[in-house]
């Protein structure tokens, strides 16, 4: 479906994507398009990179260690990593679609075995491949002028993006079990938004009760 509103865009010169104006710190519209360009880059630069509190929290370390796989990860559990990928999903810097990667599981975990081998054995990964990206900025709500009313979505290489998906699953579930039930957000069937139906639900029912 997706592929058929493409062509119909394209078909009637309806495809289009219009950029606005970024505004800098002094609410000065960014006209350039390389000084755009610095600005996000600025932008999420100081986003990620915060600056060290006065005054640290002290947190202790936890008292018991959780079970987490620190091994090279097998064959199967990179197939189920490449499988957990969606279809339709937007290319990264290597131009490879999701529907190259699964065309074939078995020769895709077998040569991704063979790169996470070496990661395991150099103890770092690639510097000059496996860390390129894109960043693709995503509308929310406000003024669109402002770069802070943007949510930046990274675009990974394969390689990256099923190395991340293998430590997501060696790490989700034992950590899942010693998050509180008071815990929302991140977590399966525990999202902002059905709490806070349940608890509309709660309070109606109450209402009609009483």
């Amino acid at each position: 479906m997706k592929y058929l509103y493409d062509k119909v865009k394209k078909l009637t010169g309806k495809y289009s994507k219009p950029e606005r104006p970024v505004r800098d710190k002094e609410h000065k519209p960014v006209i350039e398009i390389q000084e755009q360009r610095n600005s996000w880059v600025k932008h999420r630069e100081e986003l990620l990179n915060r600056p060290v509190p006065l005054n640290p929290l002290h947190i202790e370390a936890a008292h018991i260690d959780i079970p987490i796989n620190f091994t090279l990860p097998t064959i199967e559990e990179i197939r189920i990593a490449i499988r957990q990928i969606k279809y339709a999903k937007s290319k990264g810097p290597d131009n490879i679609p999701t529907e190259a990667l699964k065309s074939d599981l078995e020769v895709t975990a077998k040569i991704l075995h063979i790169s996470f081998s070496n990661v395991e054995e150099e103890e770092q990964v690639p510097l000059t491949d496996w860390k390129k990206e894109y960043l693709i900025k995503i509308p929310k709500k406000g003024d669109l002028n402002k770069c802070e009313n943007y949510r930046g979505h990274t675009l990974l290489l394969v390689p990256g993006n099923v190395f991340n998906r293998v430590l997501l699953n060696w790490v989700k579930d034992p950590v899942d079990v010693k998050i509180s039930d008071q815990q929302t957000r991140f977590l399966k069937d525990r999202s902002c938004t059905v709490r806070i139906a349940t608890l509309q639900i709660i309070v109606k029912q109450s209402i009609g009760r009483s």
